[in-house]
């Protein structure tokens, strides 16, 4: 039991006693030795990183907030991985090199198109740090990314898309998935908005499916590049 400072109850303890107990007195989970600051890994820094921004968005994620989750100081945090600006970057790459390592490529170039689109898809809806940070802070940078790029314009090349069309067909469906995604992130479940627009969305469809409307918008598109086709 903790004494108030004063108390009269309280009972003088040794010197070495004291300092013991004070050496033992730490934040829940932090283990501290004077003198010498905890020592972390990168790989334990980034995945506190990306749990923190998956759950609580980008913006929350700073040296306190990863210092709280792992039970140091922010300092050491800083020491470990250096700005905030290079954490975001690293936590993105891994996490984006991590899910294209998935990517099972078939042969013919629609199919080909759809896998990337819905493992794209996948990917952003869950890891919403990847959403997130692609929306404020540029283009997906990874190990892999530039690969993925290759073998989606490599297949519509071979389908007979000029070297431009093919380029181009990739960005407009890289750009329908960013973009749908963003939406049901977004929005997700909320009925909020305009009365008459869900009441009209009720009466053609009965019920709102986001993964029918991507599914649809994902067939026109390859509908679309098909008719490009030579």
């Amino acid at each position: 039991m903790l004494v108030e400072p004063g108390t009269p109850t309280a009972t003088p303890r040794p010197a070495a006693a004291a300092a013991a107990v004070a050496g033992a007195v730490t934040e829940p989970g932090t283990r501290r030795r004077r003198g010498r600051p905890n020592v972390l890994s990168r790989e334990q820094v980034i995945d506190a990183a990306t749990s923190i921004a998956n759950e609580d968005g980008i913006d929350r994620l700073s040296f306190r907030a990863l210092g709280a989750r792992l039970g140091v100081a922010p300092m050491t945090v800083h020491r470990t991985i250096g700005g905030l600006d290079d954490l975001h970057a690293e936590l993105v790459r891994r996490t984006v090199d991590e899910f294209t390592a998935t990517f099972v490529w078939p042969s013919e170039w629609h199919d080909v198109v759809r896998v990337f689109a819905t493992t794209f898809r996948d990917l952003m809806l869950r890891h919403p740090l990847v959403l997130e940070s692609h929306s404020r802070r540029g283009a997906l940078v990874s190990t892999e990314s530039d690969a993925v790029v290759a073998k989606v314009v490599g297949a519509l090349r071979s389908a007979g898309l000029s070297d431009a069309e093919a380029m181009y067909a990739f960005f407009v469906v890289y750009d329908f998935v960013v973009g749908h995604t963003g939406v049901q992130v977004g929005r997700g479940s909320s009925e909020a908005g305009r009365p008459e627009r869900h009441a009209l969305v009720g009466e053609l469809l009965g019920a709102h499916s986001y993964e029918d409307r991507f599914t649809l918008g994902l067939d026109v598109l390859i509908a679309g590049i098909e008719s490009r086709v030579r």
